[in-house]
């Protein structure tokens, strides 16, 4: 009866380490696909929204009112310039988007803005993720 557990064992074993080498061979498969931190983010966190080229069209898009930004706009809409700030902080809820949810809680939450008491390496972490993102988005702008 022993052995028959031990062998249960190592076959739940094989089945987990082939099954985690399935997930980290898609997930580079991904990132490869994304070719940047900030566009692989935001194809994570956005893209089912926002569409995976930014435009507005993402799965999700059709339940949503108001719809979607098309995010290659922000530059023209803002005269041209884009305000890099000020998209962080429409990310993170500190600005106020309605689609985003209240400010005190948007879609994401605390993924984008960590409590205030939160550790130093948390806090930078999360303001690295919205600055890859923004920058993302500041490159797929168009004229």
């Amino acid at each position: 009866m022993r052995r028959q557990g031990l062998v249960a064992v190592r076959h739940l074993r094989m089945g987990v380490l082939v099954f985690g080498g399935f997930l980290a061979c898609a997930a580079v498969s991904y990132a490869a696909e994304a070719e940047t931190p900030g566009k692989w983010l935001y194809l994570k966190y956005c893209s089912a929204c926002h569409g995976p080229e930014g435009k507005g069209d993402g799965a999700a898009s059709g339940f949503m009112r108001p719809k979607p930004t098309d995010l290659t706009q922000i530059a023209k809409n803002a005269g041209g310039e884009f305000p890099f700030v000020p998209t962080m902080q429409a990310i993170d809820g500190t600005k106020t988007v309605r689609a985003h949810g209240d400010a005190n809680m948007p879609v994401w939450g605390e993924m984008f803005r960590p409590e205030p008491s939160a550790p130093m390496e948390r806090r930078v972490e999360v303001q690295g993720k919205l600055m890859l993102i923004t920058d993302y988005l500041r490159s797929i702008q168009r004229k």
